[in-house]
């Protein structure tokens, strides 16, 4: 069996996170504390060396119940910036992306699904028939995957948000450090939201575009 999709995730989860802890360690901490931790590394500090190995095993761990902690419709309310139901792009498959996209031949779509809704959920609802029919094509999971990867990313911002706030009332960061932390979380959260958006986009229109080609469409969609 093959892996899921969070799975396949999983280690870009854990190197974002990790990558995110360095960074706010250094500010928070400074690099003198930094320094003592790769010196232990190259000296081969057995105690040192344990706990980096255990690292990924717990982030891996904290990973899972973010994700499941965190409600789906709370991560698509940070990604999308809407609050009623109907905001995820498949609420406008078929009048936005169906028309906007030239490999999608809404015609076509039309003679194998009967009249195309205008309706958000009627829209969402046909959409998902379709995505199901199409799940296995490259082109859809590639995008599905990378909307998956980024959506969880955002929401994990959000707990090193937190993490960041609870940290700095011990630690007490210099003004610097910590507006420079914040900041650097925010650029964050921003890429990832537009990242996340993008890659929705992509997963709605690519559905549509290969149910109404077809099965000989995968070279338009390389």
């Amino acid at each position: 069996m093959g892996k899921t999709l969070k799975e396949k995730n999983q280690p870009q989860l854990i190197a974002f996170v990790l990558v995110n802890a360095i960074v706010l360690g250094v500010l928070l901490e400074g690099l003198k504390h930094m320094a003592i931790l790769l010196d232990d590394l190259t000296k081969g500090n057995i105690a040192t060396l344990g706990k980096l190995i255990a690292v990924p095993s717990a982030l891996a761990l904290v990973i899972g119940i973010v994700s499941w902690a965190f409600p789906r419709r709370w991560k698509e309310v940070l990604i999308f910036w809407r609050m009623e139901k109907n905001c995820l792009p498949s609420n406008r498959a078929f009048t936005v992306f169906a028309l906007n996209d030239p490999r999608v031949d809404r015609r076509r779509l039309a003679e194998k699904c009967g009249p195309l809704p205008s309706d958000p959920a009627e829209q969402t609802r046909l959409w998902y028939t379709l995505y199901q029919k199409n799940a296995d094509h490259p082109a859809v999971e590639d995008a599905h995957c990378a909307y998956l990867r980024y959506r969880e990313m955002t929401a994990l911002v959000a707990s090193i948000m937190t993490a960041l706030v609870v940290a700095s009332v011990w630690i007490h960061p210099s003004l610097r450090a910590l507006t420079f932390g914040f900041g650097l979380i925010a650029a964050e959260y921003l890429l990832l939201l537009l990242a996340a958006r993008n890659a929705a986009d992509h997963f709605v229109s690519n559905v549509l575009a290969i149910e109404s080609a077809g099965t000989d469409v995968r070279s338009l969609l390389a």
